[in-house]
């Protein structure tokens, strides 16, 4: 089959690769979309910890189940739609039996521990495969991992409905979380963005922006909701101007969830955090539940995941994906599609 090979630093082409040879307990994939994201991008940089040569890359994936060695009690047949699930727990760790194997302390993923999505097919358990109903198309579908993220970062924080929320970043999952905020009953979302591109998308899709390099967050909290902080903040950049701007924003006794990944640790005012009794917390990745939920919110129809799509390209032009990719001016997320 072809598939996308990681084959050392910035070094990512597509390559004949073997057909995935199912286990007992596997399903086979027919890929359908497969979605680029940062972690594909630190790991063509030769920066992911963790992966070793050579690997097929991608884990947001979407597809149809082609072939079976699951065990009877599975639900799902072939020409099932599929989201792929892409977390891999080792079930043994404290997190894992304490019910949180979302942050297994041996956490792998498709894409990164095993072969992933950018290729022909793909290989999973029938735990790992999410149904996509009717209801939500192809392309939608495609979307359903990130934005999951985005689902878990509002479930897991302290947000409801009523409550206004300010998002420091637009990017694919800055400009999901504002959506499902607005989603879920948000009473005012208001989106700080540097980049021109990410910003005016953000505004096109009816929300309140602020560009933090000419404007401070917090004003503009003020001026969009008349009070004189937002209930949350959810900081989906890792910039260090960003940190800064969340717990300014943040009203006494707020929360703030950070998403975003810094480079270098950044500096943090924790002397404000104290003194205005911020709560804090982080979210990571997604457990099924919120695979689920995704779902749900796109069957509904309240979610617009087809407008953070830039581009839409064969599996072919996957280097031509990863050039686009490392323009944050022009693209924002790209599918491939097979």
């Amino acid at each position: 089959m072809q598939a996308g090979v990681y084959s050392g630093v910035e070094n990512l082409k597509l390559q004949e690769w073997p057909k995935p040879e199912l286990n007992s307990g596997e399903m086979l994939v027919k890929v359908r979309y497969a979605g680029i994201c940062g972690t594909d991008m630190m790991i063509h940089a030769g920066k992911h910890p963790r992966e070793v040569p050579p690997r097929v890359l991608g884990h947001e994936i979407f597809g149809t189940v082609v072939e079976t060695r699951a065990a009877g009690e599975s639900k799902l047949k072939q020409g099932d739609r599929v989201a792929v699930f892409p977390l891999i727990s080792c079930g043994r760790c404290a997190p894992c039996r304490e019910g949180n194997a979302h942050v297994c302390e041996k956490l792998g993923l498709i894409g990164i521990d095993t072969d992933g999505g950018f290729a022909e097919y793909v290989k999973a358990s029938p735990e790992q495969l999410i149904p996509v109903p009717p209801g939500v198309d192809d392309e939608q579908a495609a979307l359903v991992e990130p934005l999951s993220v985005a689902v878990h970062v509002v479930r897991t924080s302290e947000f409801t409905a009523g409550d206004t929320a300010l998002v420091t970043g637009a990017g694919p999952i800055g400009n999901l979380i504002a959506q499902v905020l607005r989603a879920v009953g948000a009473r005012r979302v208001l989106v700080s963005e540097a980049k021109p591109f990410r910003r005016n998308l953000a505004e096109r899709m009816g929300f309140a922006v602020v560009n933090p390099l000419e404007t401070k967050p917090l004003e503009a909290v003020r001026r969009l909701t008349g009070e004189s902080f937002a209930d949350h903040v959810f900081e989906a950049t890792g910039a260090k101007a960003a940190y800064h701007d969340a717990i300014q924003s943040c009203k006494i006794r707020g929360h703030i969830t950070f998403v975003g990944l810094p480079k270098l640790s950044p500096e943090v005012d924790v002397l404000s955090l104290v003194f205005k009794e911020i709560r804090t917390s982080g979210a990571r990745v997604y457990t099924p539940k919120d695979f689920l939920v995704a779902i749900s919110l796109l069957e509904r129809g309240v979610i617009d995941v087809k407008s953070v799509v830039t581009d839409r390209l064969p599996l072919k032009d996957i280097e031509e994906g990863l050039r686009k990719m490392h323009d944050p001016d022009s693209s924002l997320k790209i599918l491939f599609n097979l």
